[in-house]
């Protein structure tokens, strides 16, 4: 498209630049020559200096054959000006940037349909970040009254897994907020349909009213109902099999010593031949496990653990341990591990048979364990 802007100062010179980079034909009306200038060696654009309410500057700028006539002067009466003018002389669309709110009426008077109240706009972006730090960032729609936010789902989020419509259809989540894009954390947008999962790591796109916007919030970042911290943990260490004659007070202990990770989709988390310092339980997300060539040969999802072999014989890993998407994982570390299972020697000869019989099942050609945790040697 053709653009005319009138005013090369900081938004300007801005817009100009975006709109260059986006292959539009640009021409910037300035009255300082400098400015005219710099703008033509570092843009690229086409910049005519002189004042962009006189007619003449206009129509030696081209705008009769404008697509799109934008104002960014530093004056609402000289923006006001500058639309009438270009209303008069082209059919081109008109938006203007509006400083002083007292001028709507009089810019609706003058046929501009498209104003971007700057004031208007920062405040309301700074009041959105001020009271919901966890909104990554966020646009006023029409009057204000509605928002445009992003938010990045927390690894611990309830509401991971769900789809779109399981989530709408949840009790307390606001009906008039609706979801609009996805972005995956290595930045590739989705539009959404009901059928969409929502993933921890990534971040959700929505439009929801100013009134319902802490409500939207809150829901879409709360964790799940339960224990937590150490509990949690130890809670899911009783669903690992070899760890099954652990009591809970020793279960307990082990969880406490364990390190939560958060890391994002692609992070090797270790590789083929490394020492076994660790094994890993699946909060969230899932990881995947490769052999020598790079082949997929499981996938752990949450509540599943792997790399348990090669910490309690000091073998060497046999796979390399991939994120597949944003996980929130707990790492139980050789000492922590050993300094209660070795402090119980029965516990640890109960637990020796159970990885034998694993072992054992799977060499006699049976499955591997259903939470692939001999893949993770």
């Amino acid at each position: 498209m053709k653009i005319i802007i009138a005013g090369g100062g900081r938004v300007g010179s801005v817009l100009a630049a975006r709109l260059v980079a986006e292959q539009h034909t640009v021409t910037v009306i300035e009255r300082d020559a400098g400015i005219c200038a710099r703008l033509f060696d570092e843009v690229g654009v086409v910049a005519v200096c002189g004042d962009a309410t006189s007619p003449q500057v206009l129509e030696a700028a081209g705008v009769s054959s404008a697509d799109v006539a934008a104002g960014v002067l530093a004056r609402d009466p000289e923006n006001l000006a500058f639309a009438m003018l270009v209303r008069s002389m082209s059919p081109a669309r008109i938006m203007v940037r509006m400083l002083d709110t007292s001028y709507r009426e009089a810019y609706r008077l003058a046929g501009v349909k498209e104003l971007v109240a700057e004031a208007e706009v920062v405040v309301a972006k700074m009041t959105t970040a001020i009271d919901f730090p966890q909104v990554a960032g966020s646009l006023p729609l029409g009057d204000g009254d509605t928002v445009l936010f992003e938010l990045e789902l927390p690894l611990r989020a309830r509401v991971a897994g769900q789809t779109v419509a399981q989530v709408r259809g949840m009790e307390g989540f606001p009906r008039e907020c609706v979801f609009i894009g996805m972005v995956d954390p290595q930045g590739r947008a989705t539009l959404p349909d009901g059928s969409t999962v929502l993933r921890a790591g990534h971040t959700i796109i929505l439009v929801a009213r100013r009134a319902h916007l802490a409500e939207a919030v809150t829901f879409l970042t709360a964790e799940p109902v339960g224990t937590t911290g150490a509990a949690a943990l130890a809670a899911t260490l009783r669903k690992v099999d070899f760890l099954a004659p652990l009591n809970p007070e020793e279960l307990e202990t082990v969880a406490r010593g364990a390190e939560h990770l958060q890391r994002p989709a692609g992070t090797e988390l270790f590789r083929q031949g490394d020492a076994g310092e660790s094994f890993y339980v699946v909060l969230s997300g899932e990881v995947q496990l490769k052999d020598t060539g790079g082949q997929a040969v499981a996938l752990v999802k949450p509540g599943g653990f792997f790399g348990e072999l090669a910490l309690l014989t000091g073998e060497p890993r046999t796979a390399t341990a991939v994120t597949a998407t944003a996980c929130e994982l707990a790492a139980v570390g050789r000492e922590d591990f050993r300094s209660v299972v070795m402090a119980n020697p029965g516990v640890a000869l109960e637990m020796s048979r159970i990885l034998g019989e694993r072992l054992s099942r799977a060499q006699g050609g049976k499955a591997p364990n259903k939470r692939w945790g001999l893949f993770g040697r």
